[in-house]
């Protein structure tokens, strides 16, 4: 199976291989997704945080730390927000099907 495939998100759904792949994290284990829950006009979302339009440094960033939700860098934040909203407007999922 997969990375990723057997875990479920907070959402209920499984995890998939993620916009990225699945990526060696430093201590050893494999990351696809590392989602995080938060609310957009009075709506919860779940959306991953490893998304495309990261730079190398921001992906390093999540993969070798174990960061609060509540203190991500705004452009990580930034983007992945961008993205989910990207892909919600045209019917999407947020995260990789």
């Amino acid at each position: 199976m997969p990375a990723g495939d057997s875990q479920p998100r907070q959402d209920g759904g499984l995890k998939g291989r993620g916009f990225l792949g699945p990526l060696k994290r430093k201590d050893g284990r494999i990351s696809t997704e590392l989602s995080i829950n938060i609310e957009i006009d009075g709506r919860e979302i779940d959306m991953p945080l490893l998304v495309p339009t990261l730079d190398e440094n921001e992906i390093r960033l999540l993969l070798d730390n174990d960061i609060d939700p509540k203190k991500l860098p705004k452009s990580i934040m930034d983007k992945a927000t961008a993205h989910a909203m990207e892909r919600i407007e045209r019917g999407e999922s947020p995260f990789f099907d």
